[in-house]
């Protein structure tokens, strides 16, 4: 087993996600991808790279004495990471990706959305495979460990057979509503068809619509996607089932579980009980990512969310604006 080695990262990118400590609250740090791979006790972050100087002046100011490169390619020679960490803008993500092979990097951790196109996504799943490197897609709460106990609970039906959801994101459909695809994925499996429509009152970037749609499951559970205007800030996801209701709220940080049981006052009704599970709390998602890249290198694990997942949330995104543009048609998912 390789329970001591230590694992050489690069992070690419040197943006909010990527290294902006100070963005966050200090109960959930580590929130960037270089918080995390710094307090693990595996890995050893041996550089950043990125295309704007004036960023990387705040790199070394948030982790001194790491070096810093304008060329990703330069870094990559120099310091033979094991692992790259990519938290750029998707149109880069290919080409990068394409780098860190050639430089016979053993993990890729790639921020979602995994790419801008089908045609890049297909491409980097394609040379992953060909150079044996482990890749994971940061849609980071399916990295989790509460959210992951409870994904199987819901799979052995803890609250029966689902038959309805509804979901609440913002932002853009391939920004963040591909973290709620890929969740909606996670918990109920694949996506068969969709209908969207276009939300102008809650778009911000026409670049990357908020679209509100429904989505048809292979076992048969529709999902309802809702769209909130920026600056509410969260997501939220409920699942109702045969025998209750679960409930991931508050960006993900608790959940609820309530049971059907009978209404006292109407004969023959039912209703939801009050909560008899809560847990959770504001923590950090990051670590549980870079816990999991290093648990696959270690050949523990295999990966939660890979290269294929990525692709699915992005064929999604595109049917759903397809709908969308056509009035809200029904497009088939294959």
């Amino acid at each position: 087993m390789k329970k001591n080695k230590k694992y050489k990262v690069a992070i690419i990118g040197s943006g909010k996600i990527a290294i902006e400590v100070d963005n966050y609250s200090k109960i959930t740090q580590p929130a960037t991808h270089a918080g995390a791979f710094q307090l693990h006790p595996r890995t050893e972050i041996v550089g950043f790279s990125d295309i704007y100087k004036e960023r990387l002046y705040k790199t070394q100011k948030y982790f001194p004495g790491i070096p810093v490169f304008l060329s990703t390619e330069r870094m990559l020679k120099e310091t033979r990471p094991d692992i790259v960490s990519i938290a750029t803008y998707p149109n880069s993500h290919l080409g990068l990706i394409k780098l860190a092979i050639k430089n016979k990097v053993k993990g890729i951790v790639c921020e979602k959305p995994m790419a801008d196109t089908l045609k890049d996504a297909k491409e980097i799943i394609k040379i992953c495979r060909g150079g044996k490197v482990v890749l994971l897609i940061n849609h980071m709460r399916r990295f989790d460990p509460l959210i992951r106990e409870w994904q199987k609970e819901i799979k052995n039906g803890l609250i029966g057979d689902i038959v309805q959801s509804t979901c609440y994101y913002y932002n853009g459909l391939l920004n963040n509503g591909t973290h709620t695809i890929d969740l909606l994925r996670f918990f109920l499996g694949e996506i068969k068809w969709v209908r969207g429509i276009i939300n102008k009152e809650t778009t911000v970037s026409k670049r990357d619509q908020n679209i509100d749609g429904v989505v048809g499951f292979e076992n048969g559970t529709r999902a309802f996607l809702q769209t909130l205007p920026k600056n509410y800030g969260f997501s939220s996801y409920y699942f109702y089932g045969t025998k209750g209701r679960f409930l991931i709220k508050n960006a993900g940080y608790k959940i609820e579980l309530r049971k059907l049981i009978e209404n006292k006052n109407y004969k023959n009704y039912y209703q939801l009980s009050e909560p008899i599970i809560q847990k959770g709390r504001l923590r950090s998602f990051m670590m549980p990512m870079a816990n999991h890249i290093v648990a696959c290198l270690d050949g523990e694990e295999e990966p939660l969310d890979t290269g294929e997942d990525g692709l699915a949330a992005i064929k999604i995104v595109s049917a759903l604006r397809k709908s969308a543009k056509d009035n809200g048609k029904i497009v088939k998912l294959n």
